[in-house]
């Protein structure tokens, strides 16, 4: 008989990844609500032979998951405090040219905006300052609210946009308004050297480590809307804590409203090609990153670097899965079968 508190499978599609080259480093946490059920970490920092191990205080790149982390849960507090509301256009806030002044703030929480994926800031700029004018300048692929494109430039100018809105540069508001509160005290844009995954490697035979991945985010200076965030899965199971608590801390403080929280996981693109959340992605109605077992309601996010976080907010699971696939190139594409292992196996296993 099945002893369902027993992680070795889990343990054994780690390790598997590991062998196999799928990323040098892995983070593995499972909580359920303020209880953290499974914990792991295994590989090395680099490629390199005599690279330090991982442990459970390794940062990693996260990606995309930057959008939901600081984007989203600014843009929610902006709506519980009065500065701004998922209808309110781009043009309140800015000079947006004609066919961008109706975009809404709703819209480029969902990538339902219209623009495309192919914008790149540090091809076609000469320095950050002048990323604000490409992005408002830049194409759309289609009409806003029409479907979903998953992209980059929403959450650029959504970043942009919530510095104007509290005059405040972004790392600084992640910090004051996500990090500090939430007690994520690991987590931050622009980490300094140290325990720290590596991800690609570079023309120069090195692979970066504490430098962003993400090319727009390391054009603007490592800190964007869309990237730049590095975090462990200590801190993110913090986050995962609150999102599962409807908004609460374990000690009871409040840092959303329960339907704050309930507004930010409800499908907002029916019949729009993806389900989105605000800043999070329904992996059961879309890509299914979240394998076969994580019910319809399930929200998350994944990260190109190989992070990724996902939650059935009905149980109060979730799963914090960091690690370096793209270390040392981005060419491997083992991460996608092996997150939706990892996440059969915990869902199996943790009900």
């Amino acid at each position: 008989m099945r002893d369902w508190t027993d992680w070795d499978d889990a343990e054994r599609v780690l390790q598997e990844g590991l062998q196999s080259g799928a990323y040098t480093a892995a983070c593995l946490l499972v909580g359920r609500r303020e209880r953290v059920l499974y914990r792991r970490a295994l590989g090395r920092l680099s490629v390199e032979d005599d690279a330090p191990p991982a442990n459970a205080q390794t940062r990693f790149d996260l990606a995309s998951v930057t959008k939901p982390l600081v984007v989203g849960m600014l843009s929610l507090r902006a709506i519980e405090s009065g500065r701004l509301c998922l209808w309110d256009r781009l043009d309140t806030f800015v000079d947006a040219p004609a066919d961008k002044r109706g975009i809404t703030v709703g819209q480029l929480l969902t990538h339902t905006a219209g623009f495309g994926t192919g914008l790149h800031l540090w091809r076609l700029a000469r320095s950050a300052q002048e990323s604000a004018g490409l992005l408002l300048n830049a194409p759309l692929e289609s009409p806003p609210g029409s479907r979903v494109r998953y992209c980059c430039a929403g959450y650029l100018l959504m970043g942009q946009l919530l510095e104007c809105l509290y005059h405040t540069e972004l790392s600084q508001l992640a910090n004051r308004e996500v990090f500090a509160p939430l007690g994520m005290t690991s987590t931050g844009y622009r980490p300094q050297e140290g325990n720290i995954a590596a991800t690609e490697m570079q023309d120069d035979g090195r692979c970066l480590q504490g430098v962003v991945h993400d090319e727009n985010a390391r054009f603007l200076n490592g800190v964007a809307g869309n990237a730049g965030v590095f975090s462990t899965m200590d801190d993110l199971a913090l986050f995962m804590q609150m999102l599962s608590l409807q908004g609460a801390l374990p000690d009871g403080t409040r840092y959303l409203s329960p339907a704050t929280v309930r507004l930010a996981m409800r499908n907002h693109t029916p019949g729009l090609g993806q389900a989105r959340g605000l800043g999070f992605a329904l992996p059961s109605l879309d890509n299914g990153f979240a394998g076969d077992l994580f019910p319809p309601q399930t929200v998350g996010h994944t990260g190109f670097t190989g992070a990724s976080f996902a939650l059935d907010p009905e149980s109060g699971l979730y799963v914090v899965f960091l690690t370096n696939r793209v270390c040392p190139s981005r060419d491997s594409l083992e991460i996608y079968r092996i997150r939706r292992l990892i996440h059969n196996i915990v869902y199996a296993r943790a009900q």
